[in-house]
């Protein structure tokens, strides 16, 4: 886990993560705003075995994989998925995978494998306590997502994280918002959650120490470190999609992201002309 000096080094510049490799032209950019949480969570965590179920046009796949490449992070990362779409996420051509196996060829080759083949399938290309990052974005069903989290469990090592995505999003067949509210009523001390870019739901289901540790990795004061990547994810939201994610139901007023700013500044002058780039 990050601490002092390091950490706020580290959230800093996931903050100012944008996440080149996206694609504009491709439809269903509802992860872009978690590109730049991706992005530190790489740093926090520090996974060894690294795998998504559901990765479309990687938007969120490869904010993981250059947060590997960027910290040279003896880390492996694996994809998930058949590219060819579904109800939720829509049908897609196979330029969307051809395009997807290019960047990773270019870029991420070393360290990352793509996996063709159905979520079952793959769970035999895994040992049992190897998976320290899983990132479930497949169907989104109750059923569905309840059998990904379930089917995976044993591959998770002691401290894992999971990541849930459309955790707020509650429209006519999707289900994980009502699976993350099972899950927080059972680990109530060990889950936590965005609401931005249709919500996602952060678990460490097998170890409350790797909660805490998380914690500590947020600095003194997790939610004002939260409201940050969600004022800056939901712009990052609307600048790809023409409107706010936020529904409502989020606020961070100017007074407290200025005073998080020059916490950093006065704490770390060597970074204060950094700022700039974020307001």
């Amino acid at each position: 886990m990050a601490n002092g000096k390091h950490q706020d080094r580290c959230i800093l510049d996931a903050l100012s993560y944008r996440g080149r490799h996206i694609n504009p032209n491709l439809a269903g950019k509802a992860w872009v705003g978690h590109t730049p949480f991706a992005y530190w969570l790489i740093t926090a965590v520090k996974p060894r075995v690294l795998v998504e179920l559901g990765t479309h046009g990687g938007g969120s796949y490869f904010s993981f994989c250059q947060s590997i490449k960027d910290h040279a992070l003896p880390a492996k990362a694996y994809a998930v998925d058949h590219w060819v779409g579904e109800e939720h996420a829509g049908h897609y051509t196979e330029a969307v995978y051809e395009q997807v196996k290019k960047t990773n060829d270019e870029s991420y080759s070393d360290f990352s494998t793509l996996l063709r083949k159905d979520f079952e399938d793959a769970l035999s290309d895994f040992s049992d306590g190897s998976v320290d990052l899983l990132h479930i974005d497949g169907f989104h069903s109750y059923d569905a997502v309840s059998s990904d989290y379930h089917s995976w469990h044993t591959k998770l090592s002691d401290e894992a994280v999971v990541l849930l995505h459309d955790t707020h999003e509650v429209k006519d067949g999707f289900g994980v918002h009502i699976f993350w509210q099972e899950l927080k009523s059972k680990y109530p001390q060990q889950c936590f959650e965005f609401s931005h870019s249709h919500g996602l739901g952060i678990i460490f289901p097998k170890s409350i120490s790797a909660a805490n540790n998380f914690r500590v990795s947020c600095g003194p004061d997790i939610n004002q470190t939260f409201d940050l990547f969600s004022a800056v994810g939901d712009d990052i939201y609307h600048k790809a999609n023409g409107r706010s994610s936020q529904q409502g139901n989020f606020e961070i007023t100017l007074e407290q992201l200025q005073q998080v700013l020059r916490n950093i500044r006065i704490n770390h002058p060597q970074i204060a002309t950094e700022l700039r780039s974020l307001l």
